[in-house]
C-alpha cells in the first residue's frame, strides 16, 4: 500500500476553516461508525483521523485541493449503506461526510427531472417524485437508507432496471469536484449527447475512485396509476426461471420487476419480520409487478399473466400487498444475516438467458460442499444476490471449504458470461477476488484511466483495485486514534 502524508494539527485548523469548527471531529471523538460500512461491519474497524462535514461543492473541492497537495487520502461517504467496503478508510486520512448535501433543489414537473445534492436518500426522491406524478425509476433495495450519490457511485441497480435500467440511466447530468479540487459539470438535460467521452457514465460505477459528486440532474418518468404486485409460486426454481423470459418477450404484460425467492428464504422473511406475508409456502417465488393506466388494461395484462404462468407449471399465482411484500423483499439481507451470522454473500450477474445454468450448477456445488444457500434474484436481470452459508459443515472447516467453493462459483459464473458484481461493486471486498478474475488489459485501463483523474490517487484509494503512490513522511502529527 502506498504511504500517504498524516493529519497535522496545520490540517485540522485548515478543515475547520473551510467548513467551521462544529463540523470537524478527529481523534477518540470519531463514532466507530465511520470506521465501517454496511458489507464491513464484522470485518475490523479501519478508523479515518479525521471526519469532515461539507455544506456545498466549493467547501468539497477546497478540502480536496488541500488533500491533494499533502497526499491525504479522502474517502466519500454517503449513507454508509454500502456492501463491499466502499465508504472504509483504508489508508486512514480524512472521511467527507456529505450528509449535510441532503437538499432537492428543484423539481421541474413538466420537463420530467430532478435535481438533487448528494445525501438525498433515494426514497425521498421517490416519493417526492410521486407526489407530482411522476416516477423515479431507480429503486434499490436498501432505498430507505442509501442516498442518491452512493447509488450512483456503484451504478446500482434494484428491482426496476429490466424496465427502466440501472442507476446510470436515470442520470442526465452530474456535478463533480475532482481529487484536484476542481468542479466540473458533465453531461447536459439531453435525450442524446455524443460531445466526446460519456464522462457521466465513467463516474457511475467509479466506487467514488474518480471524483466525488456534489449534485445530481435525475430524469422522471410519468408514473402508472396502478402498480400492482403478484407472487407466483413453483414446484421448484428451475420451473420459476422458466418463467422469467417468456415474462420479458410479452408485450402485454411489459414487466417493471421480476424477483426470485427461495422456499427457505420465504420462511426466513416472515420469521424476521415476525408478520404472514406470504400465503404459500409450497414452493420457491417470482414476485411479479408490472404498471397498468386503467382497469380494462389491468385485468388484460392479469389474464395474460395467468395464462402464462399455468404454461409454465406455476402451482398459483394470487395478487399481495406490495406494502408488504416489498419492505420484505428489502429485508431479505439482514434477515438471513439474522438466522444465518456465518456465511458469506454473492452479487453476482449472469445473462438472462444463463440464469437456469447458473441456478443448476450452484444447486450441485452447493451438494457437493454440504452447504446451505439463500437467494433474492433481480431474475429479469441476471442479477443474483446469494447468501452462502455453512449447513452440515462444521464451523472450524468452513473457511478453507467456502475459499474452494467460491473459486468454483466464479469459474462457473465467468464461463456463462457473467461477472462477479452486479450493483454492490468492487470496493474492498472483492478487490483480491477481482484481480485473480479479471484480464490483465482491463485492469490496466482501468488503472490508466485512475491515474488520468487521481494521479495522486488519493481519492478513495485502496478500492475495486490497488495503486502504488510515491511515500510520503511527515512527523507533525497529532495524537490520533
Amino acid at each position: 500500500m502506498p504511504t500517504y502524508g498524516k493529519v497535522t494539527s496545520a490540517t485540522i485548523t485548515e478543515l475547520k476553516k473551510i467548513v467551521g469548527p462544529e463540523h470537524v471531529v478527529w481523534g477518540e471523538s470519531i463514532p466507530s461508525q465511520y470506521a465501517y460500512d454496511a458489507g464491513t461491519k464484522k470485518e475490523g474497524l479501519r478508523y479515518p483521523e479525521i471526519l469532515v462535514f461539507p455544506g456545498s461543492a466549493q467547501a468539497v473541492a477546497a478540502i480536496l485541493k488541500m488533500a491533494n497537495n499533502h497526499l491525504i487520502p479522502v474517502t466519500p461517504r454517503g449513507g454508509g449503506s454500502g456492501l463491499a467496503g466502499g465508504a472504509v478508510p483504508l489508508n486512514g486520512g480524512i472521511v467527507l461526510d456529505l450528509r449535510r448535501m441532503n437538499k432537492i433543489v428543484h423539481i421541474d414537473p413538466e420537463a420530467r427531472y430532478m435535481v438533487v445534492e448528494p445525501a438525498v436518500r433515494t426514497i425521498d426522491i421517490q416519493q417526492a417524485a410521486n407526489q407530482q406524478g411522476l416516477l423515479y425509476a431507480g429503486d434499490p433495495c436498501s432505498s430507505d437508507d442509501c442516498v442518491i450519490a452512493g447509488n450512483i457511485a456503484t451504478n446500482a441497480g434494484g428491482n426496476r432496471a429490466i424496465k427502466y435500467g440501472v442507476t446510470g440511466d436515470q442520470v442526465y447530468e452530474l456535478e463533480v469536484v475532482t481529487p484536484q479540487g476542481e468542479i466540473v459539470t458533465l453531461g447536459g438535460r439531453l435525450k442524446k449527447n455524443s460531445t466526446g467521452y460519456g464522462l457521466v457514465k465513467l463516474i457511475a460505477g467509479s466506487e467514488g475512485t474518480l471524483g466525488i459528486i456534489t449534485q445530481v440532474t435525475i430524469k422522471l418518468q410519468k408514473l402508472a396509476p396502478l402498480l400492482p404486485n403478484f407472487l407466483a409460486v413453483f414446484p421448484s426454481l428451475t420451473s420459476a426461471i422458466s418463467l422469467v423470459g417468456a415474462l420479458l418477450e410479452d408485450t402485454v404484460i411489459d414487466p417493471i420487476s421480476i424477483e426470485l425467492i427461495d422456499r427457505q428464504t420465504v420462511l426466513d422473511l416472515e420469521r424476521y419480520c415476525q408478520e404472514k406475508i406470504f400465503d404459500d409456502y409450497t414452493g420457491d417465488c417470482l414476485i411479479i409487478q408490472f404498471e397498468a393506466y386503467t382497469q380494462d388494461g389491468l385485468q388484460k395484462k392479469w389474464d395474460e399473466l395467468q395464462k402464462k404462468c399455468n404454461i409454465y407449471g406455476c402451482h398459483r399465482v394470487y395478487a399481495v400487498d406490495g406494502e408488504k411484500i416489498w419492505p420484505a423483499r428489502r429485508a431479505w439481507g439482514k434477515a438471513i444475516e439474522v438466522d444465518h451470522p456465518v456465511g458469506v454473500s454473492e452479487d453476482i450477474v449472469v445473462p438472462v438467458d444463463q440464469i437456469a445454468s447458473f441456478v443448476g450448477q450452484l444447486e450441485a456445488l452447493i451438494r457437493e460442499f454440504h452447504f446451505q444457500f439463500r437467494m433474492a434474484g433481480h431474475a429479469g436481470d441476471g442479477n443474483m444476490h446469494i447468501r452462502i452459508v455453512p449447513g452440515e459443515v462444521p464451523v472450524d472447516e468452513w473457511p478453507a471449504a467456502v475459499k474452494k467453493f467460491r473459486e468454483k462459483l466464479y469459474t462457473v459464473t465467468y464461463d456463462l458470461g457473467g461477472r462477479l458484481s452486479g450493483e454492490h461493486g468492487i470496493g474492498l471486498k472483492r478487490k483480491e477476488i477481482l484481480r485473480g478474475i479479471i484480464n490483465p488489459v482491463e485492469l490496466a485501463l482501468m488503472q490508466a484511466i485512475k491515474k488520468a483523474f487521481d494521479p495522486n490517487y488519493i481519492l478513495n484509494p485502496g478500492k475495486i483495485f490497488d495503486m502504488t503512490s510515491p511515500a510520503i513522511n511527515n512527523t507533525d502529527t497529532v495524537g490520533l486514534r
